[in-house]
């Protein structure tokens, strides 16, 4: 843990989704520092973290490393905003179910990794038809899991509160 007086970060260890074939797009990792990345295949899997962010007299928030789940690492974190990433795939069984339970049902849940992260950020966000189609899916199942939770789409720029 990360302490910084008025706030704290933990490194949680997670996984990487697999995508249709069960593999990892760009396998490998990184051992020493890498010139500035040009296209995504520049950026090897590597090590997967998620991060919970917990700042005093405020929300907790916990950002997913992406769409897989190992929940053992998320007993007790139990954040009030949980930043999930939209599975490329359906290669990762009950992820959304595990994954909420796992983080006990957050107050606030924002779908990421959505769109397209090679376009310029301009909003509304780039969403291609098969990742909107995907991310309407994402919202309707955890509306459906956590109905509890408020699904917050993000748009760029845009400060939120919790």
């Amino acid at each position: 843990m990360l302490d910084f007086g008025d706030h704290t970060i933990e490194v949680v260890g997670s996984l990487h989704s697999r995508n249709p074939s069960y593999s990892v797009a760009f396998p490998g990792v990184r051992v020493s520092q890498p010139a500035l990345p040009a296209t995504i295949e520049d950026l090897p899997e590597g090590d997967t973290l998620g991060y919970l962010l917990r700042v005093e007299h405020g929300p907790s928030v916990y950002f997913t490393g992406a769409s897989d789940v190992a929940e053992r690492k998320l007993t007790g974190l139990a954040p009030d905003v949980a930043m999930v990433a939209m599975q490329s795939a359906t290669t990762t069984g009950d992820y959304l179910p595990r994954l909420l339970a796992g983080l006990d049902y957050p107050k606030v849940v924002v779908p990421v990794h959505y769109d397209n992260f090679e376009t310029p950020l301009r909003n509304p966000p780039v969403v291609a038809p098969a990742d909107r189609a995907r991310l309407d899916d994402m919202i309707a199942a955890v509306r459906r899991i956590s109905p509890r939770s408020r699904v917050l789409v993000p748009e760029y720029e845009t400060a939120y509160h919790f």
